[in-house]
């Protein structure tokens, strides 16, 4: 008695496994739609007159988030010397008491 060749119930309707990582952009990463965005817009820009200094304090909050850290170099748009004397002016208002050390809003 021959037998004669047969697929399997449900093989037609099935697709090949994925790997880990593998996602359906062709970019990589954690997209859903595959749509490459570009560099984000920067949160602030320092204007060119402006002097950065421990008393510029309206200037250095803008620099700090609500819990008191600063922004990094990317969403502040500043370069590398910018961005160090931004630092040292807020360690500075700190110590003196102009700005707050930190936030109290923890949870």
């Amino acid at each position: 008695m021959e037998r004669k060749f047969t697929k399997k119930r449900g093989a037609t309707d099935r697709k090949p496994f994925k790997k880990d990582g593998d996602s359906n952009n062709s970019f990589g990463g954690r997209g859903g739609d595959g749509a490459r965005r570009g560099p984000r817009p920067p949160r602030m820009s320092i204007p060119k007159g402006t002097e950065i200094n421990y008393k510029n304090v309206a200037f250095l909050q803008k620099c700090l988030t609500e819990r008191g850290k600063l922004f990094s170099r990317r969403l502040t748009s500043a370069n590398a010397t910018q961005q160090r004397q931004i630092t040292v002016a807020v360690k500075l208002a700190r110590f003196l008491g102009l700005l707050p050390v930190g936030s109290s809003k923890r949870k």
